[in-house]
């Protein structure tokens, strides 16, 4: 193969960009200079574009300094990454942001081939984006990279190409794009193109993809003079702030789609020009880094979680890979990347310093938090009066986090995990450990929207560091994912996990003790059948299953140094734990630990009515439910994050830091960064 022509066309290209770039430094226009700044030792420094000092949550220079570390080993992974890709409906979700990404690493070879590929035209460009002038403003994956590609890279593009996407969206935002009647719809069908769906902007709303369109529509809008589509988005922006510190995320906790409804607020936050909607966007994304501390967990993320995937951890989905961004605390980087990285390394947002101290869990220790998660579509549906659905308890420990819900993992063709247990882990950071009533190890988190991997209901109930999981079934198979380099043992018909800090004792309840299965453990880790490596490589199950009757499960006590001062010492403790299950036929058991704390559980089918005994005091879940996130009991500590349900205010204190940021009905936002003794009303 004679590659000299290929050489000479790609250095032309380089030429012609770097042309271009100086053209740009001419006239001052944003440019790879103006992205790409040095610190004192010469390294990358990534900018954003100013944004004013109201808009900003301080941010200490340490702080700055660790942020840059990681954007950089961010940018330099993700500039070895394929930016190869198709522009067929979504496809652009991955290759676009990693295209951006190349033009940060600062090559000029990367920059050309990366300013190309953003500018090639739309596979669909006559078929459905023929009224936008081909470019496409449909798809939500598209058009969240299309807001960062215009704004941010703009003054890189071809001056023409810039041109006629400001005309396709000024066309595109000329009245308001959903639900528009399209010229390529035929009839209703499978798929989500406007072909079928007849509409010139993509229609789907789950909280992510709600996000992805309703900033762009605004973005573009806005900037192309549309006045009354403006309004209205504006409208919807300021109505969905105030619904999310009424009612929290309907898309709570997502391991796999948090990261993804983060993306697009980076940009409203960095591009909009009307002050009320870019305070908007730092309320959200406050929200969204706040809520997202609470489980971050030194580069993993702890459940309970909605639209759980079954991810593998540290950095499994985007929740981790993005927060992980500014939060750090993990002593690796990600090895695979969502590509949204992009955006908050290009951004001016960063978020409070007491949130940063709560993800890194600079706060007093251990403490347990309450919380309450709203129906999935409640948020989206600017459902400011909704009552939640999903009852929380979380429980952070010096080396773990431990949380649960009520009504336990999803049955039928549900998505929520139940029940996770993230630890620390002295060579990757966070590891998570996973358990489901379930025969099936590759779904150990929730049925992802499969019949018949969650049979049976089950209820969680906990207190502090115990917990107790039955299935309405005598018979369920359980099942535990955990990373094989966690010994395993059995005592005295006790199950007991040595994790690298944390230590966990299993309880079985109407079943045999957890024992490896290795059966399972290599139908998660073999290969498939295209010879693709099992994401579960690393790990193992270990199994049990009912014997017989009404109730199978188990109960969970879970130690550290700091409680037991070592994992012989938790072990004896955990074997003098006692177990009253006379009554497990009627869903009634209580575990006493060696500390005299007990926990007690009393079947009901309805979650919010699930007896939990802790200490003798039955659990008010009425009083539970009045919060986004509470303090668990009256003694201290305080949670380190409070909200009450309906009222539309976020408080965080960690570390000596506290922040607080009010919505009002109307969306309209007020914040304030400072000391907790300053803070207090």
């Amino acid at each position: 193969m004679n590659v000299l022509p290929i050489y000479r066309s790609l250095c032309l290209v380089c030429a012609s960009i770097w042309v271009a770039l100086t053209a740009a430094s001419a006239r001052g226009d944003w440019i790879v200079k103006d992205m790409i700044g040095k610190d004192q030792q010469g390294r990358p420094v990534y900018r954003a574009m100013p944004v004013g000092e109201r808009f900003r949550n301080s941010w200490p220079e340490k702080y700055e300094e660790d942020f840059q570390a990681r954007a950089r080993k961010l940018i330099a992974g993700l500039g070895e990454t394929s930016a190869r890709g198709n522009t067929f409906f979504e496809n652009e979700k991955r290759w676009y942001g990693t295209s951006m990404a190349h033009i940060l690493t600062g090559d000029e070879a990367k920059i050309a081939a990366a300013l190309k590929g953003l500018q090639e035209p739309d596979n669909q460009k006559d078929a459905w984006h023929k009224q936008t002038d081909g470019i496409d403003y449909y798809a939500c994956f598209t058009i969240k990279h299309q807001m960062r590609k215009y704004f941010y890279f703009g003054d890189l593009l071809d001056p023409a190409y810039k041109k006629q996407m400001y005309s396709g969206a000024k066309k595109w935002t000329a009245q308001d794009p959903l639900r528009r009647p399209h010229y390529a719809f035929t009839q209703r069908g499978p798929g989500w193109g406007p072909d079928v769906m007849n509409s010139w902007v993509d229609i789907r709303s789950t909280e992510n993809l709600f996000l992805m369109r309703t900033t762009s529509v605004y973005l573009m809008a806005e900037e192309t003079g549309n006045k009354e589509t403006t309004a209205k988005y504006k409208d919807l922006i300021l109505d969905y702030t105030a619904t999310l510190y009424r009612i929290g995320m309907g898309e709570w906790d997502s391991e796999n789609y948090h990261g993804h409804s983060m993306a697009p607020v980076y940009n409203l936050y960095d591009f909009a020009r009307d002050e009320e909607v870019k305070l908007a966007a730092k309320a959200i994304l406050d929200f969204f880094h706040a809520v997202g501390a609470v489980k971050y967990y030194r580069g993993a993320f702890n459940g309970p979680t909605k639209r759980d995937y079954n991810h593998v951890q540290p950095f499994g989905g985007s929740a981790a890979s993005m927060l992980f961004v500014s939060f750090g605390d993990c002593p690796i980087s990600p090895e695979h990347f969502e590509s949204d990285e992009v955006h908050p390394i290009t951004s001016a947002y960063r978020p409070p310093v007491a949130v940063v101290k709560l993800a890194r869990g600079e706060h007093i220790k251990p403490v347990e938090i309450f919380a309450s998660k709203p129906p999935y579509s409640a948020t989206t549906g600017l459902q400011k009066d909704a009552k939640p659905e999903y009852l929380e308890t979380q429980y952070i420990a010096d080396s773990y986090k431990l949380g649960s819900l009520a009504s336990g993992t999803s049955t039928g063709g549900g998505d929520v995990s139940g029940f996770k247990l993230a630890v620390w882990d002295d060579e990757v950071g966070g590891r998570v450990l996973q358990a489901s009533p379930t025969s099936h190890p590759g779904k150990v988190g929730s049925p992802q929207y499969q019949e018949g991997i969650v049979t049976v209901p089950n209820r969680v109930a906990q207190y502090k560091n115990k917990a107790i999981w039955l299935a309405k079934d005598g018979k369920a198979p359980w099942l535990w994912v955990i990373p094989d380099d966690v010994t395993v043992s059995e005592k005295e018909g006790v199950t007991f996990l040595k994790c690298d800090h944390t230590w966990v004792a299993i309880l079985p309840l109407g079943m045999a003790p957890f024992r490896e299965d290795a059966s399972k453990t290599r139908e998660i880790t073999e290969p498939d059948k295209k010879g693709k490596n099992s994401k579960f490589l690393g790990h193992k199950v270990i199994a049990s299953q009912g014997r017989e009757g009404t109730f199978c499960g188990f109960a969970v006590i879970a130690g550290e140094n700091e409680s037991h001062g070592g994992f012989d010492t938790f072990q004896t403790a955990a074997l003098k734990a006692t177990l009253q299950a006379d009554k497990l036929n009627e869903g009634v058991v209580t575990l006493t630990g060696e500390d005299g704390k007990s926990l007690g559980i009393f079947w009901n089918d309805d979650p919010g009515k699930l007896g939990v005994i802790r200490d003798g005091e039955l659990h008010d879940f009425a009083g539970h439910a009045g919060h986004l996130y509470c303090p668990a009991g009256q003694e201290p500590p305080a949670a380190p994050i409070s909200a009450a349900w309906g009222e539309g205010e976020l408080y965080v204190e960690a570390g000596g830091d506290a922040f607080r940021c009010a919505v009002g009905e109307d969306g309209r936002v007020t914040f304030a960064n400072g000391k907790p003794g300053d803070m207090m009303k």
